[in-house]
């Protein structure tokens, strides 16, 4: 699935693009809005927040600790079913996937720290500004549809994509 990230101006705005991609087939638990505005949230009907951090979005650490998780079983998988080595090295394979799924976990932190602090700011900046930020995720064979809805949308701004591997949308 590919997230996109728009931005508007008012909660009546962020309404009226609800209930365009939801024509489309996008349900409640793929589009997501951020706003200062928590009330005017709830009465618009919106699935939101009033902060990124409550939406558990931006997870550089989440991802991190799911790859590091996944290399070192993998490692370890690997030594288990396809070599004799754990019989013989029990406590040394242990210590290899261990090794392998931090130095995978430190890697993927620092890579996404960047990029999730890139996507703070961008959305603090809006957010201060008095904007609306919506998120939807699409499957890859609905983005076109969704991306032209929006382009032709007056009040959408295209802000950001990305991959929303590993972070969905909160309910």
């Amino acid at each position: 699935m590919k997230r996109l990230f728009y931005s508007t101006d008012s909660l009546d705005d962020a309404e009226k693009i609800s209930d365009e991609v939801h024509e489309l087939g996008i349900d409640d638990h793929h589009f997501y809005v951020l706003s200062r505005d928590e009330n005017g949230i709830k009465t618009h009907h919106l699935h939101g927040s009033t902060q990124i951090e409550k939406t558990q979005i931006l997870s550089a650490r989440k991802r991190a600790m799911l790859l590091a998780g996944g290399a070192a079983l993998l490692l370890f998988s690997v030594l288990f079913f396809f070599t004799d080595a754990v019989d013989k090295f029990l406590l040394q394979a242990i210590g290899a996937s261990i090794v392998v799924g931090f130095i995978v976990m430190v890697v993927v932190r620092l890579a996404g720290k960047s990029f999730d602090e890139y996507f703070q700011i961008l959305v603090d900046e809006h957010l201060d500004a008095g904007d609306v930020i919506i998120i939807i995720d699409v499957a890859k064979s609905q983005t076109h549809i969704v991306e032209t809805q929006l382009e032709n949308h007056p009040k959408a701004q295209f802000l950001a994509d990305s991959s929303n591997l590993a972070s969905p949308i909160p309910d």
